[in-house]
């Protein structure tokens, strides 16, 4: 099974797991800060941000060590999804806590080490923002800050990141479980994670439909005219 087939079955899994609650917040491919590392999802769970990274019989570990350290960096907990080939390798990589699962076939996990649950500091996480997301929610906890202690801060900042990630990511998201609702999650299913997959399909539809009303335009110039 390759990452996006790895992926699509990580996202089912969460479903299941989310079943009678709300569903978390998700994005594919999720920047950390500029870092150069993009988590393969990211989601957002009643205050539990997670990070997700898969590598498939197809990948190599080379850059794991790095993207491990960035994981915990930002993420509450990270979750580490490898084919069995790469399990051996593990033992030579600092986890930093991760959370790892072997991915055997489809649907058939098993776990390899239970990983930590930590709460990553709320000025880390507004970190990920973008600049302007970030001044703003910096304003908005000064205007508290006199008033809270410094646990309170930090709850602010992790609130404020909460608001800033559903804004941004909160739409795309309920797109995508409405789209894959009552029914398995294919592949194909990954673009709707994108913010800018409604947009693109739109300009997509208008580009067809404009090469349409050309093709029959010059249609009907080519079409000889016969004498009345």
């Amino acid at each position: 099974m390759d990452e996006n087939g790895i992926k699509a079955v990580a996202l089912a899994r969460i479903r299941r797991e989310a079943r009678g609650r709300v569903l978390p917040i998700v994005t594919s491919e999720f920047s950390l800060n500029g870092t150069g590392i993009r988590a393969d999802l990211a989601l957002l769970d009643r205050n539990t941000f997670y990070g997700v990274e898969i590598k498939s019989a197809s990948d190599t570990l080379k850059r794991l060590p790095s993207q491990m350290e960035g994981y915990a960096r930002y993420f509450d907990q990270t979750e580490l999804i490898v084919a069995p080939k790469h399990i051996h390798g593990l033992r030579d990589v600092d986890l930093h806590g991760a959370k790892v699962w072997r991915a055997e076939v489809l649907g058939d996990w098993e776990l390899h080490a239970p990983g930590e649950l930590r709460t990553i500091s709320g000025q880390w996480l507004l970190h990920l923002l973008t600049a302007e997301d970030e001044r703003r929610a910096t304003r908005a906890i000064e205007r508290q800050t006199a008033e809270l202690s410094p646990i309170d801060v930090d709850h602010a900042r992790r609130a404020e990141f909460g608001r800033s990630f559903h804004k941004r990511y909160g739409e795309t998201s309920a797109r995508f479980w409405e789209a894959v609702r009552g029914r398995p999650i294919r592949v194909d299913d990954l673009k709707l994670l994108s913010r800018y997959h409604a947009g693109r399909q739109q300009r997509q539809e208008i580009a067809q439909e404009q090469a349409e009303r050309w093709a029959t335009w010059v249609a009907a110039m080519q079409t000889p005219l016969h004498a009345a």
